[in-house]
């Protein structure tokens, strides 16, 4: 992994976007400020104290004459008082013109939010009110829009707020694409998926990380190479041994079946026959050691589509043949609607059989062997149930680990831990898993099988 000539500190990005935020910030400010400026110009705003102005320009008007709404603008509250302070004319309440003329009495200029020019008449007084605030020109807007100045603060909040929205998506955008950097790579080592090429990432941090994990990676590789190829190895010397101890045992046999031909004793004939015995018992343990090096050997599966019904009528016709002759009885029972499924015909019916000597080794005289078969929208499940002695605890943790023959109560000549460690390895390929645990329903062990649709 090279690495970048231009890189930036996390620091240091988010220095540059706190800069931007204050620049977009003052541009704002500025902003706001001029169409509020060209708002006045063009007399779309009218100033705070515009109303207080033409009041004062109408004062020697509205001294003298009867009229005196005529020359008070129609936003403006007016009240005229005789110099005892009664109320003779106005568009106030009469609660607000008491109110008004005691602000008169005190000596004060506002009363209610609003500021008010006192105005002597002959043996009278006119009190004309006015808001000292920017609005707008046009009615429409001054009856939704009262204040001018609050809607500039509303404008600059909002799109102050929709700064820092759009700012702080850029910033988590960018900081997610340079993080996706390191999430592929960790979830490929994750996965053992170790032949990929490292990207880079601009962010100095984060890239010392992929630098870090990079080596990590070469490192796991190696030593995965290495165990791969001891493992192979291994295999390859069980399977030439296994092959190469059928010589001697064939020429064993051989002999031990030429002397049955002979006048032997008793107890030469009980000899004999053990060492047939064993012969035989040695010739199923090589075959299952050469099975399970097989099965680890094959890799690819060659799935097909597969008509579910035939393929379940196949296990049962075999499992018939596997309990010939022995009081066992075999039934079946399907829950499913599913008619096809994408499987490794071969493979999958060699671990369900596999699943199904076993229940028969380890079923009693005149039992019985259930064999189901369900689905949910995830998965299919295939159950093998027997009323035998079940599985112990310890069987449920190491019965699918090579060579585990279980317990003794349940230890048959012919188990040597291969059929449940060859179906795992089967089910694995499949994405599947298998789930050992004892049959609440028949009393004895049972195994699922449960495969991905």
């Amino acid at each position: 992994m090279e690495r970048l000539k231009k890189q930036k500190s996390i620091a240091k990005i988010f220095a540059m976007y706190i800069a931007t935020f204050c620049i977009v910030t003052i541009l704002q400010i500025i902003i706001i400020l001029f169409l509020f400026i060209m708002g006045l110009r063009s007399g779309v705003i009218l100033p705070a104290n515009y109303y207080e102005q033409i009041v004062e320009k109408n004062r020697n008007q509205i001294m003298v004459t009867d009229e005196v709404s005529e020359f008070i603008p129609e936003e403006c509250n007016y009240v005229i008082y005789d110099l005892s302070g009664k109320m003779l004319s106005g568009n106030v309440s009469e609660e607000n013109s008491l109110g008004i003329w005691k602000m008169i009495k005190n000596d004060r200029t506002s009363y209610d939010n609003n500021y008010y020019k006192i105005i002597p008449r002959d043996n009278e007084i006119c009190a004309v009110g006015y808001k000292l605030t920017a609005q707008f020109s046009n009615s429409v807007l001054r009856k939704y829009f009262p204040n001018a100045e609050n809607c500039e603060a509303f404008l600059f909040i909002s799109t102050f707020i929709l700064g820092v929205i759009i700012l702080s998506k850029r910033f988590s955008k960018r900081v997610s694409k340079e993080m996706k950097v390191l999430k592929d790579v960790t979830e490929n080592i994750q996965m053992e998926n170790l032949c990929f090429k490292t990207e880079e990432s601009n962010i100095i941090e984060i890239n010392e990380v992929l630098f870090a994990l990079d080596k990590m990676k070469s490192e796991l590789n190696n030593s995965l190479n290495k165990q791969w190829k001891l493992e192979e190895s291994r295999k390859e010397q069980i399977s030439a041994l296994a092959h190469d101890i059928k010589t001697p045992l064939t020429i064993i046999k051989g002999n031990a079946e030429l002397l049955k031909e002979l006048n032997l004793n008793s107890d030469q004939v009980i000899f004999n026959e053990n060492i047939l015995g064993e012969v035989k018992n040695m010739e199923y343990y090589i075959k299952s050691l050469i099975e399970i090096m097989k099965s680890e050997k094959e890799v690819m599966l060659k799935k097909e589509n597969v008509n579910l019904k035939i393929f379940i009528n196949e296990i049962i016709e075999q499992g018939i043949l596997l309990i010939k002759d022995k009081q066992i009885k075999l039934t079946n029972e399907v829950k499913t609607n599913i008619e096809i499924i994408n499987v490794d015909r071969v493979s999958l019916k060699r671990a369900i059989i596999n699943i199904i000597t076993n229940a028969i080794d380890y079923c009693p005289v005149k039992g019985e062997i259930l064999f189901s078969v369900d689905s949910d929208n995830e998965y299919i499940s295939f159950a093998i149930e027997d009323n035998g002695k079940g599985f112990t605890n310890e069987e449920l943790d190491s019965a699918t680990e090579q060579f585990y023959q279980g317990d003794k109560s349940r230890n048959s000549k012919n188990h040597y831990g291969m059929g449940l460690y060859i179906t795992r390895n089967i089910i694995k390929k499949h994405g599947g898993n298998l789930i050992l645990e004892n049959s609440k329903e028949m009393g004895g062990a049972k195994v699922v099988i449960k495969l991905p649709l």
